[in-house]
């Protein structure tokens, strides 16, 4: 009766799924690995622009690094003084966009929000509770697969009303690399959003190539403390390896036929060992040896 005079009653309230999508551009994709990928293996944490299109649709067309630090597994909170003053930076140079949300980097243990996020996403869904919060895995995105996923915190009175999830079906059930031993019900705390990106094929070549040794990376020089200790523990291998190659060969007057060719099986060939290495010390040498000849001449 209750029901129907239009009084409320002890049944439990049904959440209808919105199907809300996160849509993420291929600059704002590349911005966050590569910034990502700088951190290893520390995390970073930086700022999304878009807008809000409609009720099922959040549009993120770029990012920003902040300069906040550090340490282990969790970042520092956002400072607002900056966030204030970069947006306004952003607009007079053509980017009108706000603030949708913030993104930071897991290297190496998957996707999911920490204890220390969902504080920090609580208080950006004090702002506008449609903010959302990007982890992305620079380590485990390699060779145009991205590892990335996009959440939001569980609202406070369901929690305490002990509801379901604010949604009844979301996008977990795809969710890559989600390292549930960090949480516990990771359902009653936030849920996943459905997230989408669209790359044109320079930013798809970009994509494939950021994990790319750069260039300049074959002009650095090691400190010559450090060359000195692995030359001489590699020059050591060889010495040790002498003795091995010597009875090698006294075996191989022994031995013939099956026996012979099968010598080597489950053990180190020392005379294949001699040669490679010996090779990799010498081109390594002279390898090391021309870089620190062009940097003496180039910067003297």
């Amino acid at each position: 009766m209750q029901a129907l005079a239009g009084l409320p009653t002890n049944a439990q309230k049904i959440h209808l799924d919105t199907g809300e999508t996160v849509y993420i551009s291929g600059m704002a994709l590349l911005k966050m690995l590569k910034h990502g990928r700088q951190g290893i293996p520390i995390e970073v944490i930086g700022l999304m622009l878009g807008s809000f299109v409609d009720d099922y649709t959040i549009s993120v067309v770029d990012v920003f690094a902040t300069p906040q630090s550090a340490t282990g597994t969790s970042v520092e909170a956002i400072e607002d003084a900056f966030q204030a003053e970069m947006v306004e930076l952003l607009k007079n140079v053509g980017r009108p966009e706000n603030v949708v949300g913030w993104y930071h980097s897991h290297p190496g243990y998957g996707v999911f929000l920490s204890d220390v996020d969902v504080q920090q996403q609580r208080s950006f869904e004090r702002l506008n509770t449609r903010c959302i919060a990007v982890v992305v895995d620079p380590v485990r995105s390699v060779r145009g697969k991205v590892v990335i996923a996009a959440f939001r915190s569980t609202p406070l009175q369901d929690l305490m009303m002990n509801n379901k999830e604010p949604r009844e079906t979301t996008a977990f059930t795809h969710a890559s690399y989600v390292a549930t031993s960090h949480f516990h019900k990771p359902d009653d705390v936030y849920y996943q959003l459905n997230i989408s990106y669209r790359m044109s094929a320079p930013e798809e070549h970009m994509l494939k190539s950021l994990n790319r040794p750069e260039w300049s990376r074959g002009f650095s020089t090691n400190s010559f403390a450090k060359e000195d200790s692995n030359n001489l523990s590699k020059l050591k291998a060889l010495i040790d390896s002498i003795p091995s190659y010597k009875q090698d060969i006294t075996d191989e007057e022994k031995l013939s036929g099956t026996d012979y060719q099968l010598r080597h099986v489950g053990k180190v060939d020392p005379k294949e060992f001699l040669r490679s290495n010996s090779e990799a010390l010498a081109s390594h040498v002279s390898s090391q040896l021309f870089r620190t000849n062009l940097n003496a001449t180039t910067f003297k």
